[in-house]
């Protein structure tokens, strides 16, 4: 048996943006092999432009690449279909841990553990209004990330586009200089977004994350 993380997403009111602009969003799945979110060799599955999912064996860096989606949509805004201005986009994330006999090689056709899992926990947040869940094949473990999820799912809601933008960078490993460079902006000023952003909440789920991978 091999460990897996399969993150599965949609974009939420994806059919209020204006199609070329929020098309234009979607390059965070383009040229997997350069990318932090998809890495060479991982299989990719996009559905209807508006969702996708993808499976990785390194699941240690697979709670950041969550992360990592959130920020990414989340410090962006897009022009309406109604002409009546701009909004923030948001995606639901869920991520899902678990065990597969073989790595498929065609990820849309496999009924492995943790994609049921994921794909099953992306459905119900539709219902619960939520937007980020983790998910293992250990209910004890479920129950706490659902309570540690909520705590993240109201830190994500109120992150600025300034916030979600240094952590977007932030999680891929940038140092907070190499941000302000980036960003044209000076470096107390990031280590404010960083904080303002709850940073240090977010690595103590990451630690806390790995912890439970160790067990499972």
């Amino acid at each position: 048996m091999r460990k897996i993380a399969v993150i599965s997403a949609d974009i939420i009111n994806s059919s209020k943006f204006e199609e070329a602009a929020f098309l234009n969003t979607m390059h965070v799945l383009e040229e997997p092999a350069a990318n932090y979110l998809v890495r060479k060799g991982e299989p990719l599955l996009a559905s209807r432009g508006d969702s996708f999912q993808i499976m990785t064996e390194e699941v240690e860096d697979s709670f950041l690449r969550a992360v990592y989606l959130k920020a990414y949509f989340k410090r962006m805004e897009l022009g309406l279909k109604d002409g009546e201005g701009q909004a923030s986009i948001d995606a639901r994330i869920s991520l899902a841990v678990g065990s597969v006999q073989n790595i498929p090689s065609n990820i849309g056709k496999t009924m492995e553990e943790p994609f049921v899992l994921s794909g099953r926990a992306l459905d119900q947040m539709k219902q619960k209004k939520q937007t980020f869940i983790i998910t293992t094949p250990n209910d004890n473990y479920n129950q706490e990330f659902a309570l540690t999820c909520a705590f993240l799912d109201h830190l994500f809601k109120h992150w600025t586009l300034a916030q979600a933008e240094v952590i977007y960078y932030l999680v891929q490993g940038y140092k907070q200089i190499e941000i302000a460079e980036s960003l044209g902006l000076s470096q107390p000023s990031v280590s404010n977004r960083i904080q303002l952003a709850n940073w240090s909440l977010i690595e103590k789920v990451n630690t806390r994350f790995i912890d439970v991978l160790s067990k499972l």
